[in-house]
């Protein structure tokens, strides 16, 4: 099985962050930019060229050298359906939203007082609409895939380590080669836990930083052979020219 982990195209709240207008422009599901949009048209052409993945496992005997992707999966989050969209479409492959890949800390507001609030999210019909080629989760209902408080980092921790048991549960000891388009405080738990690693207090007193960092549609590749899980790469963003390299 080979994993890889797919950072969604730069969003709304991406492309404000640092700035003054960060939390008066605060979307809780932001869409992808005009250069998002450009970044997912790239993500697809390189992830559909037959010649652009000559990295091979040692126990593999394969001369392939494409990424030959064989399940995609993404978030209910709108940035991470859009990015995966492009690769759906340029690969030919059926898009799964699973309930349990999001961000950190779930769909929120950001109140007057700086608090962050919970909100619901969209419901069924509108996810039907908007990507009606997507595979929704059969729990998705009309009253908003969210609609709960924000998700606390002891809840976060545990559901990154649940998802990642899921999908190895569906995909471990196969040939697939799985996508997954997520989000940047996601693939870096999914790292963390994968490999055994402490999430270093220092590491995480702020937003954007923490143990490992991914640009807009970054690529990681994890091998899982025989109970071993490797990392093969970290962060590639060589299908990115450099006018487009976001965080």
């Amino acid at each position: 099985m080979k994993l890889y982990l797919i950072r969604h195209a730069e969003s709304a709240n991406n492309a404000v962050y640092g700035t003054d207008n960060q939390h008066a422009s605060h979307s809780p599901d932001p869409e992808i930019t005009d250069p998002g949009h450009r970044q997912g048209q790239c993500l697809g052409q390189h992830f559909a060229m037959t010649d652009t993945e000559p990295r091979q496992h040692p126990d593999e005997k394969s001369s392939d050298i494409q990424y030959g992707l064989t399940h995609l999966y993404c978030s209910l989050m709108s940035r991470s359906l859009l990015t995966a969209q492009y690769i759906a479409e340029a690969c030919g492959l059926k898009m799964v939203a699973r309930p349990d890949i999001f961000e950190y800390q779930g769909i929120y507001e950001i109140d007057n007082n700086g608090n962050q609030v919970g909100v619901e999210g969209p419901g069924r019909r509108y996810f039907e609409k908007r990507f009606p080629d997507v595979q929704l989760p059969e729990e998705l209902s009309e009253k908003g895939w969210w609609n709960r408080p924000v998700e606390s980092q002891t809840q976060f921790l545990a559901r990154v380590e649940n998802s990642l048991d899921h999908i190895q549960a569906l995909h471990g000891g196969t040939d697939h080669h799985v996508a997954m388009v997520v989000h940047g405080d996601y693939i870096d738990q999914c790292i963390n836990h994968i490999m055994g690693v402490e999430r270093i207090a220092e590491n995480y007193k702020t937003p954007w930083v923490a143990n490992w960092v991914f640009h807009n549609t970054s690529i990681s590749r994890i091998d899982i052979i025989n109970g071993s899980r490797n990392v093969v790469y970290l962060n590639r963003i060589d299908h990115l020219p450099p006018d487009l390299v976001t965080w």
